[in-house]
């Protein structure tokens, strides 16, 4: 480009672009004045003899001076502080905390920022707003259940720390038979006297240290109260089995020993140790016991761990596998185990309670209600014919019931029976239940009469459009007839 003309340009776009403008002043914005409470609570920040005292002490005298104190501004913005104390906020975030927490007092709970809320939680750890121990664990309690519902991140927090509160305020223990810790802790009792324990309450301590694989089988779900069954037997045989063979219980080798483990109240929170604890100890129950020793926590317990009942569960899913194999479920599962002596008990413990199944179904005796009917009937013709009349010189003989003179065919004469598309077994059956013949033949040639009544049903379905033998196997009043003409002996 010409010299000149690039010059020329430059001239134009200084002149038509860049332009002198005056500086407008920016307006003055005068700071709002602190109520003088607040201002006296700031005076705690700045005094030269505050500086060697920490965040947190500071933080206790300012809550003491405002324990009561009210506000009403107006504060729409949002707070986000890590362990925030009143220092750390602005005085217009200093006041909307105490807006937010003069409503909240009077009963009005409104979502704000998390830091607001653990400002306030950290208010009542350290007993600033409670009459008493109890009156702040009330209050505790009832922040939780109420503004949980609005913020659930609070939560996990909370709930470890309302322990801690009433091991450090030595509250009765009776408020902490919810935490996880006193359900782990009552559960590995249970499973330490397995032997006598409840069946039920064998249950209910294995569904709490391992509900992971109880919680979404099916085929639990369907089959609970055998596999609870077993369930029960095989932790009272491995409990045995462990105890004259291993060095270490059953209980010890899936959950370990208890131990000594080092604590601190209310970690990750703001606490300012009103009580100064230097010498105490506090039971929450006899395996979890706390220590404080010169002012150093520590606690003897089992250790409560994501994957505490991880060898447990596996356990659980290797005997929910080994179940459906036996029962030959059209789902199967892998096991989870391969430890021989374990495999053994489990299938032992199933075949034992399968086999006191078929037992118990073998001697449950049947009544066939659908034969009352034509019982009476036939006794009833019966009675008449034994009356004697005056006219005749002597009574009649009587025929024999309609049931009696039938004779039922064995199965190989049986099959011969063109309308019915039944095997020789279930033809017999159905003539011993129409006729009123004895099924323990069933029985003894090896046959279960559930089987035989279910593919009964199966067979005739098509035909009936209904099941023709109930789950008792009884005949179904309704197809008494239909049946007769289909296998008559």
């Amino acid at each position: 480009m010409d010299p000149r003309r690039m010059k020329d340009t430059a001239e134009w776009f200084r002149s038509t672009v860049f332009r002198d403008e005056a500086i407008r002043p920016k307006p003055v914005q005068r700071p709002e004045r602190l109520p003088s409470l607040l201002r006296a609570a700031r005076s705690l920040e700045s005094r030269t003899m505050q500086y060697w005292q920490s965040r947190s002490a500071v933080f206790l005298q300012q809550a003491k001076l405002l324990v009561n104190y009210e506000d009403d501004y107006d504060f729409s913005g949002r707070v986000q502080y890590y362990y925030p104390t009143y220092q750390s906020l602005s005085d217009q975030e200093l006041r909307g905390y105490f807006a937010w927490r003069t409503k909240l007092r009077r009963g009005e709970v409104r979502e704000t920022s998390l830091s607001f809320a653990f400002l306030y939680i950290y208010e009542l750890i350290n007993q600033i707003g409670a009459a008493d121990p109890m009156d702040g664990y009330c209050r505790l309690r009832d922040f939780r259940d109420a503004y949980g519902q609005i913020d659930d991140a609070i939560l996990s927090y909370l709930s470890q720390w309302m322990v801690d509160y009433v091991v450090y305020y030595g509250l009765d223990a009776e408020l902490l038979s919810g935490s996880s810790q006193v359900l782990f802790d009552r559960s590995i009792a249970v499973l330490e006297q397995v032997g006598t324990e409840q069946p039920d309450r064998i249950i209910t301590a294995v569904k709490q240290l391992a509900p992971k694989w109880l919680g979404r089988s099916k085929f639990y779900a369907a089959h609970g109260e055998d596999m609870d069954a077993v369930i029960v037997r095989v932790l009272r045989r491995m409990t045995d089995h462990c105890a004259a063979r291993c060095k270490k219980s059953l209980v010890e080798q899936y959950f370990g020993s208890p131990g000594r483990y080092q604590a601190r109240p209310f970690e990750a929170a703001v606490f300012c140790d009103p009580l100064k604890r230097r010498n105490y100890e506090y039971a929450v129950d006899e395996r979890c016991i706390c220590h404080c020793e010169n002012g150093v926590w520590s606690v003897d317990k089992y250790a409560v761990t994501p994957g505490a009942g991880a060898k447990l569960d596996a356990l659980i899913k290797t005997i929910d596998a080994e179940m459906r194999q036996a029962l030959d479920d059209r789902h199967p599962v892998k096991s989870e185990l391969d430890t021989k002596w374990i495999l053994r008990i489990i299938r032992e413990e199933i075949q034992g309670l399968l086999a006191e199944k078929q037992a118990a179904e073998e001697k449950k005796i049947v009544i066939d209600y659908a034969q009352l009917t034509r019982i009476r009937r036939d006794a009833s013709i019966t009675q008449e014919k034994l009356i004697v009349d005056e006219e005749t010189d002597g009574p009649e003989e009587p025929a024999p019931p309609e049931y009696e003179q039938a004779q039922i065919s064995p199965p190989e004469e049986a099959a011969s029976q063109p309308d019915a598309p039944l095997a020789p077994a279930e033809i017999r059956l159905l003539q011993c239940l129409l006729y009123g013949g004895d099924t323990g033949w069933v029985r003894e040639s090896g046959q279960i009469l559930s089987v035989l009544t279910d593919s009964i049903n199966e067979k005739l379905y098509d035909t009936f459009g209904d099941t023709v033998l109930d789950e008792g196997s009884q005949v179904v009043e309704d197809y008494i007839d239909d049946l007769k003409e289909m296998v008559r002996p």
